[in-house]
């Protein structure tokens, strides 16, 4: 990890966690969400001043692997850094780690800022470098795989943008389109695996009253599962592209 490095605990609580007491996917996402803007609030460039710079961050990708998820009552701490800026866009880093100091999880995201009145990308603004601790010639990007394309659907979901789903920029905050794409699959699957990985694209905002397609295609190989989610908004455009990866509960 490069950049100043900011770190923060949680305790994994009963809404934090599934049927096998341990920490949803989407509890996890929402730590890194919150580690990072905890950072920029701890270094002066938080929400009331991209505000005031008519600003703001939107999410692009996940890429998140977890070794494993932490239990009911586990505190955890939950790490971040920036690890590069280039033109508008952000690449960050994550780690989860145990009570012992162990890495349990990583993942890896890209931000664009944007005009909050234009919805446009914007290019990054110098204080936020300097804040960050982040050379303006320093634009290595981090390596993101891409989502495979969906070519057949095995299930399919719908569901109605409610006001609980908008975040502070106005759309649907980005852990929703994750559950929406893990709603997706046959509750006979989820019980019989594991997620270990998952990918996200975000490609276009939805928003408060609209309604979505949650998509999906299953690869069930016995011993893991491989699949491939699409989230639709109600004119039919992709707004959420995912990949998940899951191993079989026996050998996990």
């Amino acid at each position: 990890m490069r950049g100043i490095i900011t770190e923060k605990q949680y305790e994994i609580y009963y809404h934090d966690i599934d049927y096998k007491r341990k920490a949803l996917i989407t509890s996890l996402v929402n730590f890194f969400g919150d580690v990072a803007t905890y950072q920029s609030e701890e270094l002066g460039i938080g929400l009331d001043y991209l505000k005031s710079n008519n600003a703001a961050w939107v999410l692009y990708k996940w890429d998140i692997d977890i070794v494993e998820f932490p239990k009911y009552g586990d505190k955890i701490t939950v790490k971040t850094s920036a690890y590069s800026l280039k033109r508008f866009y952000a690449f960050r880093e994550h780690e989860v780690c145990n009570k012992d100091g162990n890495i349990i999880g990583t993942a890896k995201s890209v931000w664009f800022l944007i005009d909050i009145e234009k919805r446009k990308p914007i290019r990054i603004l110098k204080s936020l470098y300097e804040a960050y601790d982040i050379n303006e010639k320093c634009n290595e990007e981090l390596n993101m795989d891409k989502i495979k394309n969906i070519t057949k659907i095995d299930n399919e979901e719908y569901f109605t943008i409610r006001y609980s789903d908008i975040d502070t920029n106005r759309h649907v905050n980005n852990t929703k389109y994750i559950s929406w794409a893990i709603e997706a699959v046959p509750l006979e699957k989820i019980l019989k695996y594991t997620l270990k990985r998952i990918k996200v694209i975000y490609k276009k905002e939805t928003r408060y009253g609209h309604s979505i397609t949650s998509q999906v295609q299953i690869d069930d190989n016995g011993d893991s599962m491989d699949c491939i989610h699409r989230i639709l908004d109600d004119e039919g455009k992709e707004a959420t592209l995912l990949e998940t990866f899951w191993i079989s509960n026996k050998e996990y």
